[in-house]
Order: structure tokens, then sequence, then C-alpha cells
């Protein structure tokens, strides 16, 4: 029995109309640092204790208002029924995502007008109109053309990433589900956004059993224009079903089949490959990196990485790792970047380069020597000195320096 004050602070324990459940919880000091901005631990309890604050201030606004943003997904399945095509499938979506697999976080409306856009109907984490789930759109009067384009699409339903972070259930940009709202004579007037975060389920079922993806791979498929019970047709639904699943859900169609054309033709002939989506919004570039299984490595990952943030001027946000029982591993690399500032890159010549730092140190010694010696001498002197260079200078080096 817990006694509060006014403000919800505890004054007592043992006394009280109020039961609750403790949780004690110990964090070394050096934790500190994880929540705080690089202080000692003894200075970082502060951030410490506002950053959990903050989580649980999200849990409350989130929990609150989840009854009404369950209206709102209703309300959304019935403003879409009359779409189009995808009306069906975009409904079926949204019952899904209703049934604890999706945890929402909050929602909020968007009209369009000829006067200017509004913001409304804030619920959850999006109760205060100051939040925005997209940085482009944190000023509605001034909305770049592209993402107003996107924004009033035909298309009923359509999933991305938010700007924001999410404090709660797991730490990572949340993502948003929107939905248009039609007027009566067919044209989008508004959209919803449902902001949140896909649950496990949403990852690890095959994604034919998850309405309106199903039929985004079955789209694709058809568009592949393959025989499904042939070789091919059967390896690229398997590339599909594999496919990086925040990806699935994101990226157009053309995209994804282009992707996936990408890694049929590696399953077919082996060899290390980028795949290069970039963000309409340019917050992120999306890459897909396939690297040789038998010299895949942390060092590799990392170099890769590396490569991409500096190539794109941003930062490495996120990587996954896949590895199948193929030649290759596959890593999806997500490099955040600032809109405006996305430098321009050649990707066949970043592709290029990519390979050329997969490729082991020995194997390009060898190449560089027999172009030099002929291979009878090469072969001699890769014997010999194969083993004498450092790791730090295999990185670094070019072949034809050693």
């Amino acid at each position: 029995r817990v006694t509060r004050d006014a403000e919800g602070r505890l004054a007592a324990i043992g006394a009280g109309e109020a039961a609750e459940s403790m949780m004690h919880v110990e964090i070394a000091p050096a934790a500190a640092r994880l929540v705080g901005s690089g202080e000692a631990p003894s200075e970082g309890w502060e951030a410490t204790e506002a950053a959990l604050a903050h989580a649980m201030a999200d849990v409350r606004q989130a929990v609150a208002d989840f009854p009404a943003v369950l209206e709102r997904l209703r309300a959304a399945e019935a403003e879409i029924a009359t779409s189009g095509a995808d009306a069906t499938a975009g409904q079926a979506f949204l019952r899904w995502m209703g049934e604890d697999n999706f945890v929402f976080l909050g929602h909020r409306v968007i009209r369009f007008a000829p006067g200017g856009d509004t913001a409304e109907d804030g619920l959850g984490l999006l109760r205060d109109p100051a939040v925005p789930v997209f940085d482009a759109l944190r000023d509605l009067a001034s909305i770049p053309p592209a993402v107003r384009a996107s924004l009033r699409g035909a298309a009923p339903l359509a999933i991305a990433k938010a700007n924001m972070r999410a404090r709660v259930h797991r730490p990572q940009h949340a993502d948003v589900v929107a939905t248009r709202v039609f007027g009566a004579d067919g044209q989008v007037t508004g959209v919803r956004l449902f902001l949140g975060l896909f649950a496990a389920s949403a990852y690890n079922r095959n994604p034919r059993s998850i309405p309106w993806l199903s039929a985004k791979v079955e789209r694709i498929l058809d568009r592949a224009g393959v025989n499904p019970d042939s070789h091919d047709g059967r390896a690229l639904r398997n590339i599909l079903d594999t496919w990086p699943r925040d990806e699935l859900f994101q990226a157009e169609d053309d995209a994804i089949l282009e992707g996936a054309h990408r890694a049929l033709d590696l399953f077919i002939r082996p060899r290390p490959a980028l795949y290069i989506r970039r963000d309409p919004f340019e917050r992120f570039v999306s890459a897909i990196a396939w690297l040789p299984r038998d010299t895949f490595d942390t060092r590799l990952r990392e170099k890769v990485g590396a490569m991409l943030a500096r190539a794109f001027g941003g930062r490495l946000s996120a990587f996954h790792i896949a590895l199948g029982d193929t030649p290759l591993a596959r890593v999806h690399y997500i490099i955040g970047t600032t809109p405006g500032a996305v430098t321009s890159v050649d990707d066949a010549a970043l592709e290029a380069a990519v390979a050329q730092a997969a490729r082991p140190f020995t194997d390009r010694l060898g190449e560089a020597l027999t172009a030099d010696l002929g291979e009878s001498r090469a072969a001699a002197l890769l014997g010999r000195w194969t083993d004498a260079f450092p790791a730090a200078y295999t990185e670094t080096a070019p072949a034809t320096q050693a």
C-alpha cells in the first residue's frame, strides 16, 4: 500500500489505499554513460533518471490513448474501403495490426486544404502538435513538394520509418503506417498517421502469411514474369520471403524487384555486390551488401559500413546480418543522412570499391605479382610472403605497394 501526493510522487509506503507492485533495479555505475552524455558515472545519474522518467511518461500517454487509437484504426479501415483494388488487402492489414501485431504509440491526422494543411486529432505520443512524425512535416506550411506528393498518393496504405526513436518497447526508429482519407469525389483529403513499432510477429512470420504484405509479394512475383514453379521462380520466392522485412514493408514494388533480381543473379553467380535504395525524403540510404562468407568477419563488416557512410556523407545507423547456406553473407546497412546534404554517388563505382575491399589481401597481392612478374615468380613469392604482412597494413595499403 502506498500514498502519493497530488502530483503522483511517492509520499509513504505501508499506508494508503492504492496497491502497487514494486520493482527493484540495480544499475552499474558505468551504465550511466549509456543514457547520459558521456559524463562520469557519478554525474550521469540525473540523465539516467530523466531518461527513465521520459520512457515512463511515453508509456502512460500511449496506454491512456490506446482505446481511442483503436477507434481511429477502425475508422481508417472504413475510410479506405472505396480506395480501389488494394482496399481489401489494406483493410485486412489494419485488422491484423490491431491483433497485437503492432505496438501503438500515437496517432495524428493531417488534413489537406487550399488555405493550408493542418494537423489534428493527436493521440498518445503525438498529443503535442509540436512533436513531428517526420522532420519534413515539422512545418506544414513548407512541406517539400516530393513529400507532399507522397502524402497525396493514391495508394490506400503506406509504411515508413519515423525520424523519432521510440523509448518504449525497443530503442529504434518508430514505424509509421499511413492511411489515406478520401473525400466524396474520391480525391485524397488527408492522411492518418499511426505511430508505433511492429511486433516480433511482423518479422518472424513468412510475409505471405501477413495481409497486404502477401499481396505485395504476389504482385512483385507477377511483375517478375517468371514461372512460379520454375527453378528461378522458386528461388525468387525464397529471396522475397527472406528479404529484409523493413525493406519489404517500405520500398516500392519496382525497387524490391530490382534488388531481388540482383540477389537471383548472385544466387547463380556468387560474387561481392551492392544494392542501394535512397529514401525519397533523404533521411537515410538503405544498402544491401553481399560479401564472401568464407572471409566475412567483423573487420570486413565494419570496413564496408565505414565506406558506405563516407560515400554518402552520413553515419552508420544500423546493420542486420543474414547468414544462409549460400557462399555469400548479406548485410543490410542503414546509413543515416541529412536531407539536402546527401553526397551524390556513382553506385557502380561504389559497388566496385566494396567488391575490391571484400577480396582477401592475398588474392589482390597475387594478382599484382602476376601482372608484374608472371605466374611462376608470383607463385613463389606469394608462398613466401603471404603471412608476412600485419593486418593493419593489409587493411590500408594497396597490394601493388606490398
